[in-house]
């Protein structure tokens, strides 16, 4: 009596598990088919890709957008208890041409300019290694993995909740805000041997009352030709913000505290083009 019991518990337990994992599979394809309708960044090879994402087991399931901008778009997903952001670059829209300005002088790479998809994995490529040399020395989100134009990565939050970007953010401290990130510039630019490149209030998040920084994607390391230009841009954007704020800041003395140097002239004019 108790074999039969049992076996029936058994098969009781293996009907509800097909059942749970028919409705997985259920929301993945509604999910996938929903994305075909967004116009510009989900042609069937990125579709693919983010097929593989949850037939690899990288994710179970995507939650929604929260991000969604002209060049990518930024959804959240979750893996058992983990919540993670996947990065998609829209193919159609993107800025090639600005992308291969960032990459041609990059010594991490020796790519020729070709095909617009090679240029694209080459940027997001980019964008992984420079968020794992950022990992090392500053808060970021944990790069995970790269597939052609998608990048997956930790998601900054409370569950799947996104932390507030800087501009957002209620009840900070902004003199102290300022000490922190201007270190963290310092560190990036001397030990991790990196520039972000398109820092601002939008590309900084505020979780537990400290900095996180985001968007790496025209970071480039120190010994980029462009490397000075997008730090003079980049210590003006936060000292512009800061000063907003009621904070004393100028950008020549924050680069020098970041570079050792003074700013030259020559440099700030470069600076302008960019």
């Amino acid at each position: 009596m108790m074999d039969i019991n049992k076996s029936n518990i058994n098969k009781h337990e293996k009907r509800l598990d097909r059942e749970y994992q028919k409705k997985i599979i259920e929301r993945k394809k509604k999910f996938l088919e929903g994305l075909k309708t967004e116009d510009g960044v989900f042609d069937s090879r990125t579709l693919l890709t983010l097929h593989g994402l949850l037939n690899g087991n990288h994710i179970d399931e995507f939650l929604g957008i929260i991000n969604s901008g002209k060049e990518s778009i930024v959804f959240s997903a979750i893996k058992g208890n983990k919540y993670y952001a996947v990065k998609v670059y829209r193919v159609s829209t993107c800025d090639f041409k600005t992308m291969w300005k960032y990459i041609q002088g990059d010594p991490r790479f020796h790519l020729r300019k070709s095909s617009t998809r090679q240029i694209i994995h080459a940027w997001v490529e980019k964008e992984f290694r420079n968020l794992k040399r950022a990992n090392n020395y500053v808060n970021s989100p944990t790069a995970i993995l790269r597939r052609e134009n998608i990048l997956l990565m930790e998601l900054v939050g409370n569950g799947e909740i996104p932390s507030p970007r800087l501009k957002d953010a209620n009840n900070i401290d902004y003199g102290r805000f300022y000490e922190l990130i201007k270190d963290d510039l310092k560190v990036l630019y001397n030990d991790a041997q990196l520039v972000h490149g398109d820092l601002s209030e939008y590309n900084i998040l505020v979780k537990d009352n400290e900095p996180v920084y985001i968007d790496f994607s025209q970071g480039v390391v120190v010994q980029h030709p462009l490397s000075k230009s997008l730090l003079i841009r980049d210590v003006k954007n936060i000292c512009n913000f800061f000063k907003r704020k009621g904070v004393e800041c100028d950008y020549k003395s924050l680069y020098n505290y970041i570079t050792g140097e003074e700013l030259k002239p020559i440099d700030e004019e470069l600076a302008n083009n960019y």
